[in-house]
């Protein structure tokens, strides 16, 4: 028997483990009222957010960036796994998305002062089309950002000015004033002057509760770098291709495209500024030569006039011109060589100095030896590469390592090859200098005044040959400079999307539906695993082997007695259906010498089941039926069958057992034929000394001599053992169970009962069950007398939904 009952009481934890999926369902479909609640409020929830909520946008635009060559030891490394052949990709990328990059880009922007309108439970962003403008004048120790809140009077004049400061231990301290707009006001802050733009007056005419009041929010260029860096993304494009993406996201559209495009002219403006380097420190060179140049040439002219004023010579002979011809030619070309000495030189200074050349070909200055040029090229790639590398990574990283390797040697070669190019042109500078003492030998044969004013005149013509030689390069580079463009170009100019990307509408009303769908689905879910209630039919027998008598359903009839004569309603014809069935529970040859077959009890495990209801119909049911049957209030603790019945408690069961009245005078007649009832009487001090004594056998003896049935309404066999006393004397138990009142452990203790024999035949009762959908549901019925005078209410009921079950 014990391991029957043990069985048992596994199969009903099993049972209680598995999720009862229509019961879940029933549970939503009694309490749909709260799920549309929840659905609308989530959904206007959601509206509210989306209306409220600023939109925003995103920003994109691409760019070409230079494609670099490829050299052998990137090719290595890229086969090794480091680095490659994109590492100017990636280099670009972190330019482009450096801080420097983003304070250059947003200083040539007027966006440190952000126009919102406050409309009062949200605020937009006004750009070009605000009302106001402010011009200001900041303090040393101005904020990097404060807000203005400014209110516009009646008289579209003054205004009502609101701001925050901090203070230095961090605290916000708020200042009014009053001003006028257009004139000047001072503050901690600093001097300003808010003026209305030409859009004021369209504003001004709208409804003043919605157009009259603004923030002006300022933020220093470095709060906003910080600001905006974090919205901007830049990602390769396409694979295999230096084609860049740049994103931005912004609640305003048209700022957003501004400040990408300034991003890019920034970008592409710096790349020129790079090559262009060289070529402006070249013709800076030039410029102050020149000024040396000049100041000779009006040396010597001076000189050579106050000569032929002092010795009457006019002009050299043919012959002094002719050899004046041959020197000029010399000494220009020797001027020529000196000029490229001087740059050679000041490019080998420029190198050693550690600057680099910047994309700019010596070719400009008139050295056209293409190892040189190209070793300046190759130069000036590396370092730039390495400059890239160390916005993003450290400078003893291996890639920056071997990067500083290839500048050492291309530094090397780059000095080796100046050395050369010096050496072929002091090697021409020699062989010109030696035609050029020939000449200058037989100068010296002419007179001595010819012979000095051909010195002079030669002086001239050497400075004036230079003079126009630098001319000649200024103007190259000057050409150069306004001719160099970038290598990075752009593709496709900023465009903001058509649509906000947040809030993203759809979704939040999706996420809006799911949430008012979820929460009370999680509701439900939640009670219905933490209630152990009965809650049908199909629970009721995987909770226990105790036989079902019958099942009594739902109803909200004000009568007590709902089995009368000709009353065929469902919860008579069941209480007739139970009468059939008691007649195969009891059987004459399992009963107790002594014990009456016609002696039933009818007991629950706690008030508000329906016991009293169950017994007195179940009596009218079989008095209907042609038996002669008296229902007995054996409840002394609590009678209440009096008070159902509308009759005196002065006597009755309680008395009899006394022996303060007789059985005769307790018994009391009611409207129905064949029916008796015998009530509680009054509540005796020793209830279940009473029920023990010899005095309810014999009442119960003298009954069943009476009548043909003796419906026993007992007390609660969980709270009292009244029932278990009285067990022993009855044919049978019948166990009350009310849908959505009784427990799970009740039916555990009454099960234990019926296993170990304290209780002999025992049936159970199925109360108050509500039909639904899915068979039998969930309901609400009478209560049990004086032990809860109607099953306790939850919150939801009060608020006028279903039981959760």
């Amino acid at each position: 028997m014990s391991e029957l009952s043990s069985n048992l009481r596994t199969n009903r934890d099993n049972s209680e483990d598995e999720i009862d999926l229509t019961r879940i369902l029933q549970v939503a479909l009694d309490n749909w009222i709260l799920f549309a609640l929840c659905i609308c409020a989530s959904l206007i929830i959601s509206y509210v957010y989306v209306w409220y909520a600023e939109p925003n946008y995103e920003m994109t635009t691409t760019v070409l960036v230079e494609d670099q060559d490829v050299d052998i030891t990137q090719s290595i490394l890229e086969e090794v796994g480091v680095g490659g052949s994109k590492t100017n990709i990636q280099n670009e990328i972190a330019i482009l998305k450096s801080r420097s990059m983003m304070e250059k880009a947003l200083g040539t922007l007027d966006l440190n002062v952000n126009y919102t309108i406050d409309l009062g439970l949200r605020k937009r962003v006004l750009y070009e089309n605000t009302p106001l403008k402010m011009d200001y004048t900041l303090s040393e120790d101005v904020p990097s950002s404060f807000l203005f809140h400014v209110t516009i009077e009646d008289n579209d004049s003054n205004a009502y000015l609101y701001y925050e400061i901090f203070s230095p231990n961090g605290d916000v301290l708020q200042r009014e004033q009053e001003i006028v707009l257009g004139e000047q006001f001072n503050n901690s802050l600093g001097s300003f002057r808010i003026i209305k733009t030409e859009k004021f007056a369209s504003y001004a005419a709208g409804d003043s509760a919605i157009s009259k009041d603004y923030n002006l929010r300022y933020r220093s260029i470095d709060h906003l770098a910080t600001m905006y860096m974090d919205l901007l993304s830049v990602e390769e494009a396409r694979e295999k291709a230096s084609i860049l993406r740049l994103k931005l996201k912004d609640n305003f559209g048209k700022r957003g495209v501004d400040i990408l495009n300034a991003i890019l002219n920034v970008y592409i403006q710096n790349n020129i500024e790079k090559k262009n380097q060289l070529a402006a420190n070249s013709l800076k060179f030039i410029e102050n030569q020149l000024q040396l140049i000049v100041a000779d040439l009006s040396t010597l002219e001076s000189q050579i006039k106050v000569f032929k004023t002092n010795h009457g010579v006019s002009d050299v002979s043919a012959e002094a011109s002719f050899f004046l011809q041959q020197v000029g030619a010399l000494d220009r070309i020797v001027s020529e060589i000196d000029v490229k000495l001087s740059i050679i030189d000041y490019l080998e200074q420029y190198i050693t100095s550690g600057q680099d050349l910047n994309n700019a070909s010596p070719s400009s200055l008139g050295i056209d030896d293409i190892l040189l040029q190209r070793l300046i090229v190759q130069l000036n790639e590396l370092n730039n590469e390495r400059e890239s590398m160390l916005r993003f990574t450290q400078k003893d990283n291996p890639l920056v390592d071997a990067v500083d390797a290839k500048i050492s040697d291309t530094k090397t070669a780059l000095i080796n090859n100046i050395k050369s190019v010096r050496n072929g042109l002091n090697a021409s500078k020699g062989e010109l200098e030696e035609q050029l003492g020939k000449v200058e030998t037989k100068v010296r044969t002419l007179p001595k005044a010819e012979y000095e004013l051909l010195a002079l005149q030669r002086q001239y013509s050497i400075k004036e040959s230079l003079y126009l030689l630098l001319l000649e390069k200024k103007s190259e580079n000057a050409i150069l400079l306004a001719s160099t463009v970038s290598d990075n170009m752009v593709i496709d100019t900023a465009r903001s999307s058509e649509d906000p990307i947040a809030p993203k509408k759809k979704l939040i009303y999706f996420v809006g539906l799911l949430v008012g769908i979820g929460f009370p689905s999680l509701i439900v879910l939640i009670i219905s695993f933490l209630d152990n209630r009965i809650k049908g039919v199909d629970h009721l027998r995987s909770s226990t082997r105790i036989p079902l008598l019958g099942i009594i359903p739902n109803h909200k009839t004000a009568e007590y007695i709902v089995v009368q004569h000709n009353n065929h309603s469902a919860i008579a014809e069941s209480f007739r259906s139970i009468r059939t069935n008691l007649s195969f529970l009891v059987r004459k040859d399992e009963l107790t010498e002594g014990i009456s077959p016609k002696v039933i009890q009818l007991t629950s495990a706690m008030g508000s089941e329906g016991k009293s209801f169950c017994s007195i119909n179940l009596a009218a049911s079989l008095a209907l039926g042609g038996s002669k049957t008296i229902v007995v209030g054996l409840d002394l603790r609590k009678p209440k069958l009096a008070d159902y019945l509308s009759s005196s408690n002065d006597i009755g069961a309680s008395s009899v057992l006394a022996n303060i009245s007789s059985l005769e005078e307790a018994i009391i007649k009611t409207e129905v034929n064949n029916l008796d009832v015998l009530v509680g009487g009054p509540i005796p001090p020793n209830p279940s000394e009473l029920l023990m004594s010899g005095a309810l056998k014999k009442m119960l003896d003298n009954l069943s001599e009476k009548y043909d049935y003796v419906i026993l309404d007992t007390p609660p066999i969980g709270l009292v053992t009244d029932s278990l006393i009285i067990s022993e004397l009855v044919a049978t138990t019948i166990y009350v169970v009310r849908q959505n009142i009784t427990n799970t452990n009740s039916l555990t203790y009454i099960s234990e009962l019926y296993d170990s024999k304290k209780i002999k035949s025992v049936s159970i009762l199925f109360n108050d069950v509500k039909a639904s959908r899915f068979g039998y549901g969930y309901g609400y019925g009478y209560g049990y007398g004086n032990y809860a005078e109607t099953a306790p209410k939850t919150v939801w009921e009060r608020l006028g939904f279903s039981r959760f079950s």
